[in-house]
């Protein structure tokens, strides 16, 4: 993420706990905070809602909607990702922080553009009030914005900042929520996206001052950014593939028996949705670990194997880094693979003592414990995938990602049929990790012949017109 290692480098160069839990902290908010903000916001409003004792059309409306909002704004988004950082990270490089500004607003207007078409032609064939259509529709283009302004916000030294932004942005959207319930005794869907709608847009708004105030110039250049679409395609296909292999799976169980529509509208499947979000929280904790292990630790001997490379130091030198490297490698995704195998095992420990009591069935659960193990899988292979993109090897990250995302849909589909389809994520996890594997093995193992003789001796310069 770019800008974020510089900031991590500094707070544990700092002695004491106190600077260990900063820098997870920031780590934290900047990799998955929006998402765990986005979590619980919905989650806080569903209980506040369950304890009135709302009408249950109302909590199934209002749960369906922003679990559509959260998905498809993601996705939307999604392609976009590792094109916005590798822009980013070099514009930095080259200084040319006039770049930076533009290109957030390059990319928030395609992205809200082709969303809010899309929405657009969904709701127009929906039943629903108008009222609670404009409310669902302002939340869906909000996500998509704080999606991609997290793409910019890692570049910010000022994390204290971004806590208070996401800290005020609860508290303003859950006080809107309690004052409805508690005080006005507002209980409708429409009310509950409203107070979320104002939560998001403090949060965007402090966001976008944020980056203005750090990026101060703006070259409007809004879409010089798209050269990278041609010059790194396959990094928008391994963004795009990630995040729809995160939920394809559920758009096939949706066409299955499970089916349930909300309204004449949003097509869900609870029996199988619920199991997989609450596995899916058991992967926040590796994300963290992995921006934090690979910025402070990983980079440092890599940045070092290389910078002996390109300085021309002595082979015994340049062989001593490339040891160095490969161990740090070994030992932090070991690490990861490790922490996430201890919390892979909690959760289905917590899972099995009070998912019952959330009113999850004895089937729901056993989805839920495969989900974790597969998830388990998952986000180690994504670990591994942005390894090997750390050494440029966009084709084998590429067809790692295509690989889950087109296995998970497939195989959720075949066991659709059978009826035993929690096996299908666990199965396409294993397969995507081991793949991943045997890519970054076979790289490692001719790192020579691709730092040193992969390259063209006289590179042509390419007319290119985009």
């Amino acid at each position: 993420m770019a800008g974020i290692g510089f900031q991590l480098k500094k707070m544990f160069n700092e002695r004491g706990l106190l600077a260990n839990v900063r820098a997870y902290s920031y780590s934290a908010i900047v990799t998955v905070g929006p998402l765990a903000l986005c979590i619980l916001l919905m989650t806080v409003a569903q209980q506040l809602l369950i304890s009135v004792n709302t009408p249950y059309a109302e909590r199934e409306l209002f749960l369906a909607a922003t679990q559509y909002a959260l998905i498809f704004s993601q996705i939307i988004t999604g392609g976009f990702n590792l094109i916005v950082s590798r822009y980013i990270a070099d514009q930095l490089f080259l200084e040319k922080y006039e770049n930076i500004l533009a290109s957030m607003f390059g990319v928030i207007a395609i992205c809200v553009f082709f969303g809010g078409m899309s929405a657009f032609v969904f709701f127009s064939f929906s039943p629903l009030d108008i009222t609670f259509k404009i409310v669902s529709y302002i939340l869906f283009v909000e996500l998509i914005i704080v999606w991609i302004q997290c793409m910019y916000v890692s570049a910010l030294k000022d994390y204290m900042k971004i806590v208070k932004s996401f800290l005020i942005g609860v508290i303003i959207s859950g006080l809107a929520v309690y004052i409805c319930i508690k005080f006005l005794h507002i209980y409708s869907a429409t009310a509950m996206m409203i107070c979320l709608d104002i939560g998001f847009f403090f949060m965007l708004i402090k966001f976008t001052q944020y980056i203005r105030d750090f990026f101060k110039v703006n070259n409007f250049k809004y879409f010089l950014f798209l050269s990278y679409m041609k010059k790194y395609p396959l990094l928008f296909i391994c963004g795009f593939c990630y995040t729809l292999g995160l939920y394809g799976h559920n758009f096939i169980v949706w066409q299955g028996k499970h089916q349930h529509i909300v309204e004449d509208t949003f097509v869900i499947a609870p029996f199988y949705d619920v199991p997989v979000f609450f596995a899916y929280l058991s992967v926040l904790p590796a994300m963290v670990l992995f921006v934090v292990s690979v910025e402070t630790n990983f980079y440092t001997a890599y940045k070092t194997y290389y910078n002996r490379i390109l300085n021309s130091f002595p082979l015994k030198d340049i062989l001593s880094a490339k040891r160095d490297m490969f161990k740090v490698l070994s030992l932090e995704l070991s690490f990861i693979a490790e922490i996430q195998l201890f919390v892979a095992i909690c959760s289905i420990a917590l899972g099995l003592k009070f998912l019952p009591l959330l009113g999850l069935t004895y089937d729901q659960i056993q989805l839920f414990i495969f989900f974790v193990l597969g998830f388990l899988f998952f986000i180690i292979m994504y670990t591994v995938v942005l390894l090997l993109l750390y050494y440029d090897d966009q084709k084998g990250a590429s067809w790692t990602t295509i690989i889950y995302t087109v296995g998970s849909m497939l195989l959720t589909f075949i066991f659709l049929n059978i009826g035993n389809y929690g096996y299908s994520i666990f199965i396409t996890a294993f397969i995507g990790l081991s793949f991943a594997l045997w890519k970054l093995s076979k790289y490692l193992n001719r790192i020579d012949y691709y730092t040193f003789c992969s390259q063209p001796l006289i590179p042509k310069k390419k007319i290119k017109q985009f």
